[in-house]
């Protein structure tokens, strides 16, 4: 039987209250059906170690089971899994991970798999749910990060971005890959890759299928200075097959040029971002001065990190601790007006916007709607400092404009 290689590699969303990143790949078996791995990185920050003799532990599962068209189990399986740290230092890393996949046979009638994480400790988990579904693409596309599968799919500085391209159809030819980095319709970097390898899947190798084209592109996010050469951004990835020829004229293969498409996330430290280091800096108006501000646009990158931090250093109110409350919640303010105040307003530079990241969140809002005889306004008060501004969308497109302010007259 000759098996054609087709693809579905996609990110999962979750539900419950187990934060990881999840990832699948389903691609067909060596003889009917097809075989699917299931691929999870789990922070460690969202899981509980208990302590042992040998350090700290946390153990959890991965439970994956395939129902058919009608909803009934037709396969599935739990693998059981432990992580053991030395430290407990370790376990509250922000940046540590556990990382791993599982693979399991999918039948012919089997058509969707129901996932669970859990978290034997504190019972935590997480579900997903995906259609088993073979598309017509031939071309298998892993995000991977020091050769392991990168199911979140998120780079860092010091990382390097890998990715693998795989044709899972024995029988075939081609000259090289083609891998193009895209930030929107933008081209950021690419290669064109020889292909080489004629290496199969570990499943499909064990079964004797062992003819398949590859390629491996890279691009570490840093220079060797450690410069940023990719900023912080969400990319596409674009895949194609160059001098694609099945060798078997039965085969029922596309004679076009396979191609595929993935994405991927870079998050480098913001002061080495020129975009993003600029937008931070522009969008302290509520707490420097002009030239404050100037100031710190002027910054090279080496000593942007040492100027920023010595700007806030004077407003944290614990210089002790590693965290500055200030300038935390100052963000978080900024992210909450962005957020709400935005569309046909003017986000953080809008009135609400300016008052809400001076003063936090009021103790109470009177919104009023618009109505035929008079303009859409609301009242924001703020009993314990003794204020009230009031809003009043002036020209009907959601614009609220600063009408009013003054003393509450209750303190």
């Amino acid at each position: 039987m000759l098996i054609v290689g087709i693809l579905l590699f996609s990110a999962l969303q979750t539900q419950g209250d187990l934060k990881l990143s999840f990832d699948k790949a389903v691609y067909p078996g060596p003889d009917s059906g097809a075989l699917m791995e299931l691929y999870y990185d789990i922070p460690y920050t969202s899981l509980v170690f208990l302590k042992q003799d040998t350090g700290f532990a946390a153990r959890f599962s991965v439970g994956a089971q395939l129902l058919d068209r009608h909803g009934s189990p037709v396969a599935g399986d739990i693998w059981q899994k432990t992580v053991v740290v030395s430290s407990y230092g370790t376990t509250i890393e922000r940046d540590s991970s556990v990382a791993g996949f599982v693979g399991l046979r999918v039948p012919d009638a089997a058509t969707r798999c129901a996932v669970e994480v859990t978290d034997f400790n504190s019972d935590r988990t997480a579900r997903a749910s995906f259609d088993v579904q073979l598309p017509e693409s031939r071309l298998l596309v892993r995000m991977l990060k020091s050769g392991q599968p990168n199911p979140s799919r998120t780079y860092r500085l010091n990382d390097t971005v890998e990715a693998k391209a795989e044709i899972l159809a024995p029988g075939v030819r081609c000259d090289s890959f083609r891998f193009l980095v895209k930030d929107g319709r933008r081209v950021v970097t690419g290669a064109t890759v020889p292909a080489s390898g004629r290496e199969a899947p570990a499943a499909q190798a064990q079964a004797g299928q062992a003819d398949f084209y590859s390629a491996m592109f890279t691009c570490p996010v840093a220079d060797s200075a450690g410069a940023a050469r990719l900023s912080g951004s969400e990319y596409g990835l674009e895949v194609t097959v160059l001098g694609f020829q099945p060798t078997n004229a039965s085969s029922g293969l596309p004679i076009a040029n396979p191609s595929a498409k993935t994405d991927f996330r870079v998050v480098v430290p913001f002061f080495l971002d020129d975009e993003a280091y600029r937008q931070k800096v522009d969008n302290l108006l509520y707490v420097a001065t002009s030239a404050e501000i100037a100031e710190l646009r002027r910054e090279p990158p080496a000593s942007r990190e040492q100027a920023w931090n010595s700007f806030w250093k004077e407003k944290d109110p614990t210089p002790t601790t590693s965290r500055n409350e200030k300038e935390e919640e100052y963000f978080t303010r900024v992210e909450y007006a962005e957020e709400h105040f935005g569309g046909a307003d003017k986000g953080l530079r809008s009135d609400r916007g300016r008052i809400y990241i001076l003063y936090g969140p009021p103790d109470n809002i009177d919104s009023r709607p618009f109505e035929i005889d008079s303009r859409a306004y609301e009242v924001w008060y703020y009993y314990d400092l003794g204020l009230e501004f009031t809003f009043v969308d002036r020209y009907g497109f959601g614009e609220f404009v600063l009408s009013s302010s003054g003393a509450t007259g209750v303190r």
